[in-house]
């Protein structure tokens, strides 16, 4: 903080502004609040009392009533419902108690027994009285308050009821009596003539929901209190307190207690400009002279700002604009040159800064030329490569990256340039594409520091395109890490240079696998047919016939290998290349497996075969879907042994969202590696069982039966068995179109039609 005020005058200006200005006026402020709140909790206080004084009255009042109507209840008279003498004692009663209004009794099925006086102007309330009865001998209450509000005739009537009981303690009945509230406002007339000389008062007395009972004379019965004092719902639940509310354009103290014994409240409201009427005075004051100081304080910071701290700081703003492609001089601004006249010390700062500009622009066109170019050419350069480059400064922040490295993470160059980049994005970004991020973070740390190679090898299960879109292919990368240095050898960043080395190893693992074959699955048969025709030709050893036949057996059994193995080949490199052509014809799935089980090779496996009650008729090339059959049987065999056991499985299923056939291969061998179930199906791929290499196993069967199977629209792939049992399964899904419909009208079949 002090060093930001250290370079910034106006800060330094300001602080001492705010120093003056500042105690001012909290010392006003705090004065203001503190005569403000003595006031206010005097008045509020005040008022307080006053509510209180009356709800004391209400209560007495109240408590009289309570204690009349009990005596009634206990009276012998009432215990036997006496209608005769309960009229004479109420009689005596309503010239006792001039608040009374009219007495009711009723039996404890609610029925109306006795009414007095008989022709009251004061009606009781138009109640359920048995429910009444009810709550009073359910809750054991001694007596129940019950009030009404008309909301047609803005009229309100306040009644008592109090159970009798029998000298068994049953119910037998009920009295009520209606209260004359007209009775409380001699109270609340006396109260507001007392403080009429200080101002304008309202008194209420309300019930539970907020309606008036009674109010004093020039208070509106019909205001809804509850809304225009937002404290009376504290009152309503038993908690005196006071409360500012605006109401018809001024603002009102109310205070409000609650009444005991009953569920009402007393409110007193008075106007806050009349009772605050000094401190209002006092505050007006204070505020006119801080109002005062505020302004001549701010005209003195605004001459000073203008004429002294603006143009320094816009000389300051100016400083920072000057850039080596510059086309004006920023001196020459409009708002610096009525400053470049002045004859003061700022006039001559202006003028001395300008001198300097000057000087600046002219060095800065001699270099710029030569830097631009040496920038350019370097950045053709980079961006002409092949290769992937990134170079990073020692606190790996990004400085550079081209075009290559770019779009191989799938990131814009305009992305990689932004001042928010981060180097961990980068990261996530190579690392979600790498198939084994964490072999790769292990090499490049060891690589950083020193004890690994400096060439990293790693595979990627795809590439961004031109376009920015992910395609999902399996590549090789090649990645190297050098220094970068300055001319003194002092490492300045740190550079990574990344290869595409795909098809460099495809050709040299193609090259290795061919030699392989020509070396072995060639050489072999080739020996043996040497072998057995030079035994054949030999003239001073006889031969039987039935040796030399099955020698002539032997050569066409390895003359068929070397057939099959060429066949492979050529059928391999169709598919690669994408010209292979098929044959389809109608055939029943059932009788192709029943060729295909009963064959030499494959009768002495254990082969169950499990179809659907409707025979699939299926439109393939009968002779490459049963070489994938007879492929997959051999390797069957190959690897869990010639006495294995398989089940062929034929269903009706959906794949991807279309409905198809599945036909699965299931058996009883190890298994296979749980991360080599789509490797087995790549070129020249074999699995190894730890047992010596079979002299027909060149590891093409798995991948022609791919692409048979998706030369036909379909898939296949492999899993282990999930029963619980070793063993692996190949599925092979065939889509629907290739079904044949047995209604459907004949027409010939079209293979572009099929595919």
């Amino acid at each position: 903080m002090l060093k930001i005020l250290e370079r910034k005058i106006t800060l330094q200006l300001l602080v001492f502004y705010g120093l003056f200005v500042i105690p001012l006026v909290l010392g006003g402020a705090e004065l203001y609040f503190f005569q403000y709140d003595a006031l206010q909790q005097s008045a509020q206080q005040s008022d307080l009392s006053l509510a209180q004084a009356l709800a004391q009255d209400v209560e007495t009042y109240v408590q009289g009533t309570v204690k009349e109507v009990k005596e009634q209840a206990l009276s012998p008279a009432a215990s036997q419902l006496n209608l005769t003498q309960l009229a004479a004692q109420f009689s005596i009663s309503t010239r006792v108690h001039s608040e009374i209004g009219q007495y009711r009794v009723y039996n404890a099925r609610g029925k109306l027994l006795l009414t007095y006086p008989q022709f009251s102007s004061s009606q009781p309330p138009d109640v359920s009285i048995a429910s009444y009865a009810r709550q009073l001998h359910d809750s054991q209450q001694g007596y129940l308050l019950i009030e009404r509000s008309d909301q047609l005739t803005h009229s309100y009537s306040v009644a008592l009821a109090t159970p009798i009981l029998n000298n068994q303690h049953q119910l037998v009945g009920m009295i009520m009596l209606t209260l004359q509230q007209q009775q409380l406002d001699p109270h609340l007339r006396s109260v507001q003539e007392q403080v009429h000389n200080s101002g304008e008062m309202r008194i209420w007395i309300m019930d539970k929901q907020g309606i008036s009972i009674v109010n004093a004379p020039g208070t509106s019965a019909s205001v809804p209190l509850v809304q225009s004092i937002p404290g009376l719902g504290n009152a309503l639940h038993g908690k005196p307190g006071n409360v500012i509310a605006r109401e018809e354009g001024r603002d009102w103290l109310y205070s409000y207690v609650p009444i005991r014994e009953t569920d009402w409240t007393v409110a007193v409201g008075r106007p806050v400009d009349e009772t605050f009427a000094t401190v209002v005075s006092f505050q007006h004051s204070l505020i006119l002279a801080l109002i005062m100081l505020l302004v001549g304080a701010s005209v003195f910071w605004f001459v000073m700002h203008g004429w002294v701290v603006a143009p320094i700081s816009r000389l300051a703003q100016a400083a920072a604009l000057i850039k080596p492609d510059q086309a004006r001089k920023v001196t020459d601004h409009r708002l610096l040159v009525r400053e470049k006249s002045r004859k003061d010390e700022i006039g001559r700062l202006m003028n001395a800064f300008s001198e300097m500009e000057e000087e600046i622009h002219t060095l800065f066109r001699k270099s710029d030329e030569q830097s631009y170019t040496r920038l350019q050419t370097l950045d053709a350069l980079l961006g002409s490569m092949d290769e992937g480059v990134l170079l990073e400064d020692p606190t790996g922040e990004v400085v550079y990256a081209n075009q290559r490295f770019t779009q191989f993470v799938g990131m814009s160059t305009p992305g990689i340039d932004e001042d928010a980049f981060q180097r961990q994005h980068l990261t996530e970004r190579m690392e979600a594409l790498i198939e084994k991020p964490e072999v790769y973070r292990e090499a490049l740390r060891h690589a950083d520091g020193g004890s690994g190679p400096q060439t990293i090898e790693f595979q990627v299960h795809g590439y961004y395109n031109q376009l920015g879109q992910l395609v999902p292919s399996r590549r090789h990368i090649r990645m190297r890490l050098f220094q970068v240095r300055d001319k003194a050898g002092q490492v300045i960043g740190h550079g990574k240079l990344m290869r595409d080395v795909t098809r460099q190893n495809e050709a040299e693992r193609v090259k290795q696998n061919l030699l392989a074959i020509v070396s072995h699955e060639l050489r072999t048969p080739l020996t043996s047919i040497k072998g057995y025709a030079t035994s054949l030709l030999e003239t001073d050893v006889e031969v039987d016939e039935a040796t030399q036949r099955d020698f002539l057996l032997r050569i066409v059994e390895e003359e068929d290998r070397m057939a099959e193995l060429v066949t492979s080949l050529l059928e391999m490199s169709q598919l690669e290349a994408g010209t292979l052509k098929l044959s389809p014809s109608l055939c029943r799935l059932d009788i192709l497996f029943n060729r295909v089980i009963e064959s030499d090779e494959n009768r002495q496996l254990q082969i169950r075969l499990s179809l659907p009650e409707e025979v699939p008729v299926v439109y393939i090339d009968q002779r490459r879907i049963e070489m994938v059959l007879r492929n997959l049987l051999e390797n069957a065999r190959r690897y869990a042994g010639a006495h294995a056991e398989i089940i062929i499985a034929v269903r009706y299923t959906q794949e991807t969202g279309e409905s198809g056939i599945c036909v699965s291969l299931e058996d009883n061998g190890p298994g296979l590696p749980a991360d080599l179930t789509e490797r087995i199906f790549e070129s020249f791929y074999q699995v190894d069982s730890g047992r010596e290499r079979s002299s027909s196993g060149v590891g093409l069967g798995l991948a022609i039966c791919r692409g048979f199977v998706e030369a036909h629209g379909g898939r296949i792939w492999a899993e282990n068995r999930t029963d619980g049992a070793t063993g692996a399964i190949f599925h092979i899904w065939l889509p629907a179109r290739l079904l044949h419909q047995p209604n459907a009208p004949s027409r010939p079949f079209k293979l572009e039609e099929v595919f």
